[in-house]
């Protein structure tokens, strides 16, 4: 089994029942997963990566976020530490400073001013064109995303996101966004198709005002987000009065997923509907679905893959938070697929 170009997989390790990184890597070959995303720079899984041919992102943990801003010699010794030990052995694609976070978020607004200078600091650390130095948000800081071509950052947010989405066009960077059909699903059920949310290709789709037909919902959240960081670039870019501004920023998925169950939820909360949409069915078919639909462009973008992390290679069984995110793994914590994935 192959995994398609555009296809990575996010390798998180909240749990204690995983394999060893060595094993993990090996799972990777395995199936020809070419992409991992991590969400740190753990030396035991760096170690284990050295001459895989594995494309990697890394990131930087939020508690080391304040150095990295307030200090260029903090933000050389990190890269110094788990970036060039392992260069040329790791063949590193994107460092992303700080994970879903925004300064209207109670659980991530203390490092949200940081976000930016740390990004800075690392980019002028790293003097490598190879490595792309971005942040990964989340769409809870986009409003108006029906239809996709209204999508804006919330006015709360930008005056954090509209620097970031500036640097990231001035040195090529993607932007990457947390893009789940499933939460959106879980939250409208009464107004969206779950086959819309599955990426189901017997779907006729959705005619969207305009006249613009979207398919699937990864396709419309992954367009809100482009339009919105083409309004941004319009205010923020000093192009923006002579109409010259050149709309080319990236945006990928770093994580998208399904879970497989909700069985955690606190007792009495499962509802009928709870083992209709979280199952391992619905999992494989959302999974295998985007494997397809990431070759393709949006309507916005078309012919333009998609570059996009799933989430995620395990379950992880000590990850805080929503409980389904639990059991968002393809693989089972000893490395067993829980159901068929078409990695090619």
């Amino acid at each position: 089994m192959h995994a398609v170009g555009q296809i990575g997989v996010n390798y998180g390790r909240i749990a204690n029942n995983l394999l060893p990184p060595w094993q993990v890597v090996q799972l990777f070959q395995w199936y020809n997963i070419r992409r991992m995303r991590i969400y740190d720079t753990d030396p035991e899984t760096l170690d284990a990566l050295r001459g895989s041919g594995i494309e990697l992102t890394v990131g930087v943990l939020h508690n080391d976020l304040e150095c990295l801003a307030t200090s260029q010699s903090c933000a050389d010794k990190w890269v110094d530490t788990n970036i060039r030990p392992y260069s040329p052995d790791i063949c590193f694609t994107h460092i992303v400073v700080g994970n879903e976070v925004s300064p209207t978020d109670p659980q991530t607004a203390r490092f949200a001013r940081f976000v930016l200078p740390a990004m800075q600091n690392i980019y002028s650390a790293v003097s490598d064109s190879s490595i792309n130095v971005t942040t990964a948000i989340n769409m809870n800081i986009l409003e108006n995303t029906y239809p996709p071509a209204a999508g804006e950052f919330r006015a709360d947010v930008r005056p954090f996101i509209d620097p970031i989405v500036r640097f990231l066009s001035d040195t090529r960077a993607p932007l990457f966004a947390s893009v789940y059909p499933y939460f959106a699903y879980i939250e409208n059920r009464a107004n969206i198709d779950i086959r819309y949310a599955l990426l189901d290709p017997g779907f006729p789709g959705i005619v969207v005002p305009g006249g613009i037909l979207y398919q699937n919902l990864f396709y419309a959240m992954i367009d809100s987000v482009i339009a919105a960081v083409e309004k941004s670039l319009a205010v923020s870019s000093p192009e923006a009065a002579t109409g010259e501004i050149r709309m080319t920023l990236e945006v990928k998925s770093s994580e998208s997923g399904w879970s497989s169950s909700r069985k955690n939820k606190p007792p009495g909360c499962i509802t009928p509907e709870d083992d209709d949409v979280a199952n391992r069915r619905n999992a494989r078919a959302y999974v295998n679905n985007l494997i397809r639909v990431v070759k393709c462009g949006t309507p916005m973008r078309p012919d333009r893959p998609i570059e996009t992390y799933i989430f995620a290679m395990f379950d992880e069984n000590l990850k805080p938070g929503n409980k389904e995110e639990r059991h968002f793994g393809m693989f089972t914590p000893r490395g067993r697929l829980k159901y068929r994935v078409n990695f090619d």
